[in-house]
């Protein structure tokens, strides 16, 4: 098990590298804000590998969707978007702590 361990440390790198590579050779992608994006694909590996499951997803789905609603100039409504989805995927995932009000 280790051993699939470092090959999911190992991918996070290389998707980092070959992202910050294809950033810096192809001119009609700017740095901000797809650096985001691939700090979110490169983390996704990396949190799997270390049993983050849900966890890693969410911070990969917020990193790209940041990505893009900075792109498409859309941050307010999208923003929104994203929070949306992050409470339906975690209530769906039995990852949320329900209501910090409410008396146990």
């Amino acid at each position: 098990m280790e051993r699939a361990n470092r090959n999911l440390y190992t991918l996070g790198t290389g998707i980092f590298f070959l992202g910050l590579a294809v950033i810096f050779f192809v001119k009609e992608i700017h740095f901000w804000p797809w650096i985001l994006a691939l700090i979110g694909l490169a983390w996704l590996p990396w949190s799997l590998a270390t049993k983050k499951g849900w966890y890693g997803w969410n911070g990969c789905v917020w990193l790209v969707g940041l990505a893009l609603l900075f792109h498409f100039n859309v941050f307010w409504p999208g923003i929104l978007i994203l929070i949306g989805i992050s409470i339906a995927f975690g209530s769906l995932t039995g990852k949320t702590t329900g209501c910090p009000y409410k008396k146990h």
